[in-house]
């Protein structure tokens, strides 16, 4: 254990582990939440800037959106996988994180560069930014997208990955996804684009792009929640992917489930060419695992269908259920109970695969139980 915060009624950890395999082992740096991992970090500098968990390196992937980014947000920081790896390629990204405690651990123990505008400057928009990288706002991220709704929209992309052991469900809601669309995503246009570095110009290719939410959601990609977060999407945002971190397991185990909404067509153009024969940071895992190899898989019996094809990790949606229903969609009246059961099964899911990973003394040494 190397650090220990607490905040109200939740214990932040950061730990160091082995992991064993044929051949050797590998030394890994995590965040804890009470007893549920929200980041991680390989100990060696080799491969530190290498997405931990390969549902991260599908957020990462947004970096190769066949369109240009000029600046992001992210809401939940986690160690700041994403935002970091956004920034060193060269897309200023702004983090929106609730806990204070998350931000100086993940900026302490795992490199994130947390950088605070100072407050005369927060209603000057004619100074340049203090934080060319992108800046830290410790603040709940719902709030934050309701009292700071800029006067026009200026993000390419916004990520949402609030999970820290229970998913956040009001985020997922369609008032949510018209919020961001309306207030904080560049609207639908027409770029010309030379390479996929290069923001517009005249000449080139033109290609009509969007900005683009990104929202990861950690759970059972069979459950009617999923199936309501991807109606929902669809009723905001006429192109909506998903993909799953890694294929379907016989013991159906949750996993992160990435989203990808846009109102333009949402495609990829991952990097080739001499400048990445020395491929840069983070980029193995993010091609490795945005065309990674799935097996198909198709249950006798689910609430809705979900479809793998053999070459690809996106996932496609079956509904077993009229589509039209607009009960289907998530609205924030909406009475989340129904969804108690299948977010309690992650919750307990998680928190005992979190448990196993580690051995009983250090639970013992945080003072959590191991039952």
């Amino acid at each position: 254990v190397l650090e220990t915060v607490v905040e109200g009624e939740s214990k932040l950890s950061v730990v160091t582990s082995e992991v064993s395999f044929d051949g050797g082992s590998i030394a890994l740096r995590f965040l804890l939440s009470d007893q549920s991992i929200i980041g991680g970090q390989f100990e060696d500098p080799e491969y530190s800037d290498q997405a931990i968990f390969p549902g991260f390196a599908i957020m990462q992937a947004s970096r190769y959106l066949d369109r240009p980014l000029a600046r992001a947000m992210q809401i939940g920081l986690g160690v700041g996988t994403v935002p970091t790896f956004l920034r060193e390629h060269g897309v200023p990204t702004d983090v929106v994180e609730i806990s204070g405690g998350v931000v100086k651990l993940a900026e302490e123990h795992f490199g994130y560069e947390n950088c605070v505008v100072p407050q005369p400057q927060q209603k000057s928009r004619d100074k340049a930014s203090p934080c060319p990288n992108g800046k830290t706002v410790v603040m709940d991220g719902l709030v934050y997208l309701s009292s700071n709704v800029p006067p026009k929209p200026s993000y390419d992309l916004v990520i949402v990955d609030v999970y820290t052991g229970y998913n956040v469900v009001p985020f997922y809601t369609d008032a949510t996804m018209w919020q961001l669309k309306e207030s904080w995503l560049k609207p639908r246009g027409t770029c010309h684009i030379m390479s996929y570095r290069e923001s517009c110009r005249v000449d080139g290719t033109a290609v009509v792009v969007a900005g683009v939410v990104v929202l990861n959601f950690v759970g059972y990609d069979n459950s009617d929640l999923v199936r309501a977060i991807h109606t929902t999407l669809r009723s905001v945002f006429q192109h909506v992917r998903c993909f799953r971190e890694m294929a379907q397991s016989t013991e159906g185990e949750p996993a992160n489930l990435v989203f990808y909404a846009s109102s333009a067509p949402v495609t990829f153009k991952l990097p080739t060419g001499s400048l990445y024969e020395d491929n840069p940071a983070g980029y193995y895992e993010v091609h490795s695992t945005i065309s990674s190899l799935i097996t198909s898989w198709t249950p006798a019996s689910v609430e809705v269908a979900v479809a793998q094809d053999e070459f690809s990790s996106e996932l496609g949606f079956d509904d077993l259920k009229p589509v039209a229903d607009g009960a289907l969609i998530l609205k924030s009246s909406a009475d989340f109970d129904q969804f108690r059961e299948t977010l309690q099964a992650t919750e307990v899911y998680m928190r005992e695969y979190c448990i196993a990973q580690f051995p009983a003394a250090l639970w013992t040494q945080l003072g959590l139980p191991v039952s």
